[in-house]
């Protein structure tokens, strides 16, 4: 996974979390309008980034089961391990 899904998948965690206390405060009325504003905001930022992924504008080839998809639909088969696991290295 790269690290532009890493962090979009951190957002959207995050956005998920907040979202029932927003909620929460929004029906009993204590909710003010710069949190709510902000949080609008955030979730419309990551929608964007969603979008964006989903209609393919990624900025880097995307790493799936030892396969490279690349931007032109080729894939490219790559190694199984290319690093030796840390479990199976020898202590010094």
């Amino acid at each position: 996974m790269i690290r532009e899904d890493r962090e979009l998948l951190t957002e959207l965690a995050r956005l998920n979390r907040a979202m029932a206390s927003l909620a929460l405060r929004v029906m009993d009325g204590s909710a003010g309008s710069a949190e709510q504003r902000d949080y609008g905001q955030r979730l419309i930022a990551v929608g964007e980034r969603l979008r964006r992924r989903a209609d393919g504008e990624t900025s880097h080839p995307v790493v799936v089961e030892g396969t490279m998809l690349l931007g032109n639909g080729d894939s490219l088969a790559l190694p199984g391990h290319g690093v030796e696991p840390y479990w199976n290295r020898a202590r010094d």
